[in-house]
């Protein structure tokens, strides 16, 4: 235990942290802070696991402080961007933590953006999101298989978004591209779908068939959600392309520009078929989901989808479940 920052935010920043809220074996999800000469310094760093020998150090510590921004409710400590990847070292043996991990950050990402009148989001979380996941895809060869049953079976757009990140991701580390491209396709992927935002809800959740207006206006997100990412300064255009480009399709029936074949990138390519196997496999207003053989077997052979995707891409992520 050690002082590691000094010279912080003053007392009206921070608030008394219970001790109880921690266990020996557990990895600290945020700094924790004790007062020093009228200010307050960090003694254990986000991302610490906590030993018997740490545990009875801090117990002997007279008060024990968190920072605000590390408090939802003024009660539950919670996972911040900034401590994600510290968790997620720690956590990566541990399947059902490290996803939920992942979620709970996802979760909060969404959360505010959903809410910002400007449609700024967190891009210094996004990329730490998608860093994680990448280290993740790196660490376990079998990360999609033993992590899958733990993900969540919903429409929600933050959940979907994580899912068709990881989905790409394993595909992208399958493929070996370098890590500065998979960092792209995994922001491409997590932000492909932002620009629902600003649909209708009675649209996105209608369960009869929509009407040619309705379907209008729901293929539009692609471009409001390049709108929104270029808004937050996002201009690579690998990215750009990937996002504006995931509906579109290989015999030319997809949207907005009707493209085919090899005129589809590879990152759009890859986060469009993420995205039609998430939305397959998790249940939709009109319908149950399918199980992952099925979606599969459905974007192979299904006479009205067998068309529309790389099939070399296909094949490749059916073997990540193998």
């Amino acid at each position: 235990m050690k002082v590691i920052k000094t010279k912080l935010n003053y007392s009206n920043n921070y608030i008394l942290l219970d001790l109880d809220k921690i266990k020996i074996g557990d990895v600290t999800a945020f700094d924790i802070f004790i007062q020093k000469d009228d200010d307050f310094v960090i003694i254990i760093e986000a991302g610490t696991l906590i030993s018997e020998n740490l545990y009875n150090k801090l117990k002997n510590q007279n008060s024990l402080y968190v920072y605000k921004d590390n408090n939802k409710n003024e009660d539950k400590q919670i996972l911040s961007c900034e401590s994600l990847k510290h968790y997620i070292r720690h956590s990566r043996d541990d399947v059902e933590k490290r996803i939920k991990v992942l979620y709970d950050v996802n979760d909060q990402l969404f959360d505010i953006f959903l809410t910002n009148k400007d449609n700024k989001i967190n891009i210094e979380c996004v990329n730490l999101i998608v860093q994680s996941i990448i280290y993740l895809v790196k660490y376990d060869a079998s990360f999609l298989k033993s992590t899958i049953p733990y993900f969540v079976n919903d429409s929600m757009l933050k959940n979907h978004s994580l899912q068709v990140a990881i989905y790409a991701l394993v595909i992208g580390n399958i493929l070996k591209f370098k890590d500065e491209d998979l960092l792209k396709l995994g922001i491409a992927a997590l932000l492909h779908d932002i620009g629902f935002k600003k649909i209708d809800e009675e649209i996105i959740n209608k369960k009869s068939i929509l009407t040619q207006q309705e379907i209008s206006l729901m293929q539009k997100h692609s471009q409001h959600s390049v709108e929104m990412i270029e808004q937050n300064k996002i201009h690579d255009p690998y990215i750009i392309n990937a996002v504006m480009h995931h509906h579109e399709r290989y015999d030319g029936s997809g949207y907005p520009n009707q493209l085919m074949g090899d005129e589809i990138s590879n990152f759009a390519s890859i986060v469009g078929i993420c995205d039609v196997f998430d939305a397959l496999t998790n249940n939709r207003p009109h319908r149950e989901h399918y199980s992952s053989f099925n979606a599969l077997k459905m974007m192979m052979r299904d006479k009205d989808m067998v068309n529309k995707f790389n099939q070399n891409y296909l094949h490749l992520f059916l073997k990540s479940f193998l």
